[in-house]
């Protein structure tokens, strides 16, 4: 019996108008009512998803949140801290050398903002996607004063995936390099996905993977996609997510995430 419901964020819950449709609000809250979690885990900062909880009153039972690919867990009722691994400040000013030799822009979070090297499209778009301020910083290294969970180096989709090939390679053995979009390459302390974070939780619970469905469209969500008893694709994921899946369902656009709620944890003949 499917108990989480795991779903990413972007492209898969949300449409591409970046709205939760009415059928997808709808089977939220009959998983509510039969107890079943809802739990957004995303590569999004925690600050970065509240509004969405607070939106779906998913605080409004015992449950949780997965956070920066999985680098954070907490339990949305008692704001208990699960599980939090971040990258230190020496490293972030590593990856961000890193980000201007590849000739590639990078972004962070300090203090609840995020932080870019310089002002271009992709670190606007993380900015209004997590609705923080966006801090330009030319000498950004200088005001790295915490650390974070994670890095999103940006260049364009063109070359994007050939940068993170070339990252996975050189840094794989000490971080995690993965894409959330076409122009974000993640990078996370190694160890660090959705999938493990995952395991984690569920272990905690007393669950199995088998207890759990989980949602996505990108590449950040292939680990929870191969852990889950039930993976998901929707229609618009990344062929490599579509290949994982257990079923692909129909797309952001069309209602995929209350698609396969409906067929595979309430039962419902659609």
């Amino acid at each position: 019996m499917i108990k989480l419901v795991v779903t990413d964020i972007d492209d898969t819950l949300l449409n591409s108008d970046r709205e939760i449709s009415k059928k997808n609000r709808e089977v939220i809250e009959e998983c509510k009512k039969q107890d079943i979690k809802v739990i957004l885990a995303s590569g999004r900062p925690d600050f970065g998803m509240m509004s969405i909880v607070e939106d779906l009153q998913l605080d409004s039972y015992d449950n949780y949140l997965l956070s920066f690919n999985g680098a954070r867990i907490a339990n949305l009722k008692t704001n208990e801290v699960i599980y939090e691994k971040f990258l230190s400040p020496e490293r972030i000013k590593f990856l961000i050398d890193v980000a201007l030799e590849n000739n590639c822009d990078i972004l962070t979070y300090q203090g609840g903002k995020v932080l870019t090297n310089r002002d271009n499209e992709y670190a606007r778009i993380e900015s209004g996607l997590v609705s923080a301020e966006l801090v330009i910083s030319e000498n950004m290294k200088d005001d790295i004063k915490e650390g974070a969970a994670k890095v999103i180096i940006l260049k364009h989709p063109d070359e994007a995936v050939a940068v993170k090939d070339k990252l996975a390679l050189e840094l794989g053995d000490e971080y995690e390099v993965a894409m959330s979009k076409p122009f974000f390459i993640e990078l996370n302390d190694k160890g660090i996905s959705k999938g493990v974070s995952l395991d984690s939780l569920c272990k905690k619970l007393g669950l199995t993977n088998e207890n759990v469905m989980a949602l996505g469209d990108g590449l950040n969500d292939l680990s929870m996609i191969e852990f889950a008893g039930m993976g998901v694709a929707v229609d618009n994921a990344n062929p490599t997510l579509k290949e994982a899946a257990n079923f692909i369902s129909k797309s952001n656009d069309e209602d995929g995430f209350a698609y396969a709620i409906e067929k595979f944890v309430l039962g419902k003949d659609v």
